[in-house]
């Protein structure tokens, strides 16, 4: 089984930054909230989610369902998976 890698969710506010990490918690996946500027842009605050994950895609699709918004991804490297 491959390991899991690193993976940054970019999310719109702080405060949908802790409730998507609050969401992944709950269904088992370790998160860590932090800042970046790097993403900071007209689209979001520059806050996102690190976890690390086999399938960044499904939690992507779990945070959309909770209605929390991603508005990128990155791995580990910096490149862009979404």
């Amino acid at each position: 089984m491959p390991q899991p890698s690193t993976v940054y969710l970019q999310i719109s506010s702080v405060t949908h930054a802790y409730r998507g990490q609050r969401v992944l918690e709950r269904h088992g996946i370790p998160a860590t909230v932090q800042r970046d500027s790097r993403f900071a842009s007209p689209r979001g605050c520059g806050y996102q989610i690190r976890i690390r994950s086999q399938d960044p895609q499904a939690v992507r699709r779990l945070l959309l369902e909770s209605g929390i918004r991603v508005l990128g991804m990155k791995d580990g490297d910096g490149n862009d998976i979404f």
